[in-house]
């Protein structure tokens, strides 16, 4: 099981997403993060990882915490995944060699149908302002999901 980190740029009642290029993850929507490294804290990750992807530049202390979520492909636990909020930043975001031009999504419209399939249970949680801790389970393949637990608010 690998800890991971995904950052959702917000801005007023928007969200920048955008299409991963490559590795896992690579055709979907999404937002900007990656795996820690070794002694690294998890919002230190998430902020290199933010600066890697989009460019942008973000405090780790200026990131909310708004999910963790376990994802499984069967019984394999494949990511512990630390979501952020960045409400603040330096610079604009720009396409990267591993992530496409970012795209604006008011908080109710995000179009979930262009990003993972669990990604349309969890993420409506947290973009009405719940912190969540949750397990997304996915079939062989991880196409489907199996199912989808969330145990119960975060912080």
């Amino acid at each position: 099981m690998k800890v991971a980190t995904i950052c959702f740029p917000i801005q007023g009642d928007t969200i920048f997403l955008a299409n991963k290029k490559r590795s896992f993850g690579a055709g979907h929507l999404n937002g900007w993060g990656g795996k820690v490294d070794g002694d690294e804290s998890i919002a230190a990750t998430a902020s290199r990882e933010l600066f890697e992807e989009s460019t942008i530049e973000t405090d780790p202390a200026d990131m909310e915490l708004v999910a963790i979520i376990d994802f499984f492909e069967e019984t394999n636990h494949i990511f512990e995944c630390h979501v952020f909020f960045v409400r603040q930043w330096q610079g604009t975001l720009q396409e990267t060699e591993e992530m496409g031009i970012p795209e604006q999504f008011p908080l109710d419209s995000v179009p979930y149908e262009r990003m993972w399939k669990s990604d349309h249970l969890w993420m409506p949680l947290i973009c009405e302002g719940k912190k969540i801790r949750a397990k997304a389970i996915y079939k062989k393949g991880m196409a489907e999901v199996e199912r989808f637990e969330c145990y119960n608010l975060y912080i």
